[in-house]
């Protein structure tokens, strides 16, 4: 019988998984938010332009956006908050784009203005884990990076990287697709235990960072909750999700089934096993240290409002974000879609380049722009065995295969693999790109050297 609801629940995997991820979904909607008449925060109102029209996210979370805004706008609302007693918290610059995050009491405000487009946004929530801003540290190892293949059986392996920072503790993108017998969270249990350091009694999990929230992105941290929270102590999490009634209504509404991979296992995950864990909501603008890395954030769900997960699919609210590390810098899109891809384009300049790109939706989302605008010299690409030569016949995969800037692309399907942080390797030492033969060094052997 266990075989037989082992079966059952593979299917029923599958089915929903590729139901979401090959365009089974509804057709594309028009806008669809919303709009409400007031915040219901203590907070000024803005005079802008144009009148503020107001949305409700996630979590109390409520955004105010506004066109035509210029940047004394910006710098006039920021100076009204302060008047009004409230505390600033952070301000940040990228490309010309404004930022600035502020508190009072149990109320949190973050105002940006993207100086391409004029747009003016407005965010109050409950005032919760600020991001931190500073994080001490001894450093005593080199800087990891690790791509976990996945072996799970019940669908495509997911996206899994782990980042061993220079204390020797972790901090962990996503993770991969959980099954039945709960392998790929022991495969992640393993990979800590190997890097951390030898006097360390268990792994510390600095920062686990959720792109977003389907089964092949959060599936292992369920499993690994349900086997391993005893065996690490988890610091802080970082996700923004949207609103259960826009999952519940868009391409993904089995994320709500009780299914171990589901969001709400992961919920009752972090009622269960970290309820004094802090939880960090990013935002666009938002910058956060973890160790001796660094992260910027370029997108979050609440910018694309006035559209919702409802116009291009649960993919759309996939954080858009930079780690610098070690002098090096990497973009993680999750399974970043297109309207997202549209936005950031629209709003970013030269802020979209970085080293390394993590190809977006396992190679199956991402445009020719907005990969010329990073221009990668190193590509990661989380897809799996047998998806590979179909991903890299995609437009945007062979822009990049195409590309004089890029040196190499590194494909979880082709193994488990470890580089250190700054990845510099020789010339001769790898695969350019990666066949369905090519075979990775099992860590410590570090691929490239």
């Amino acid at each position: 019988m266990r075989k037989l609801l082992k079966r059952f629940s593979a299917v029923m995997a599958i089915t929903a998984f590729v139901s979401g991820l090959f365009g089974c979904a509804k057709k594309p909607a028009e806008p669809t938010a919303p709009q409400i008449d007031a915040f219901s925060y203590d907070i000024p109102v803005p005079q802008t332009a144009q009148a503020l029209k107001i949305y409700e996210s996630a979590g109390g979370t409520q955004i105010g956006r506004c066109e035509n805004a210029a940047e004394s706008d910006f710098a006039n609302y920021t100076a009204v908050l302060q008047n009004a007693g409230f505390t600033a918290y952070d301000t940040n610059e990228i490309d010309g784009n404004r930022f600035a995050s502020f508190y009072k009491g149990d109320t949190a405000v973050y105002v940006s203005w993207f100086t391409r487009t004029g747009t003016l946004r407005v965010i109050a929530e409950p005032k919760g884990e600020l991001p931190p801003l500073e994080d001490p540290y001894e450093e005593s190892c080199d800087t990891l990076l690790t791509g976990m293949k996945g072996e799970t059986v019940v669908a495509a392996e997911g996206m899994g990287y782990i980042v061993r920072l220079a204390d020797g503790s972790f901090a962990i993108i996503d993770g991969g697709m959980g099954d039945p017998d709960h392998v790929d969270a022991d495969k992640l249990m393993g990979i800590l235990n190997a890097q951390k350091p030898a006097d360390a009694e268990k792994p510390v999990i600095a920062a686990w960072i959720f792109t977003h929230l389907h089964g092949d992105h959060i599936g292992v941290f369920n499993c690994f909750s349900l086997d391993h929270h005893d065996d690490v102590t988890v610091e802080r999490f970082y996700f923004n999700f949207p609103k259960e009634e826009e999952t519940a209504a868009s391409d993904s509404p089995y994320m709500l089934d009780d299914t171990i991979y589901r969001y709400t296992q992961f919920k009752k995950n972090l009622r269960d096993f970290y309820a004094d864990v802090p939880v960090v909501k990013p935002h666009s603008g938002g910058r956060f240290t973890v160790r001796n890395a660094s992260f910027e954030v370029l997108y979050a769900y609440d910018d694309l409002y006035p559209k919702t997960i409802l116009n291009g699919g649960m993919n759309e609210c996939s954080m858009l974000f930079k780690m610098t590390v070690e002098g090096q810098s990497v973009l993680w899109t999750g399974d970043f879609a297109f309207n997202a891809a549209d936005l950031v384009l629209s709003e970013y300049g030269d802020a979209l380049h970085a080293d390394m790109l993590q190809l977006a939706h396992h190679g199956m989302n991402g445009t020719v722009a907005l990969y010329s605008a990073v221009d990668p010299t190193y590509t990661l690409l989380p897809v799996w065995k047998g998806g590979l030569a179909d991903m890299l016949k995609k437009e945007q995969n062979r822009w990049l295969v195409n590309s004089e800037t890029m040196k190499q692309m590194i494909a979880t399907c082709c193994g488990t693999w470890t580089i250190r942080l700054p990845y510099a390797p020789a010339d001769g030492t790898f695969e350019r790109i990666p066949t369905d033969d090519t075979v990775y060094p099992a860590y410590p052997a570090l691929l490239g050297e």
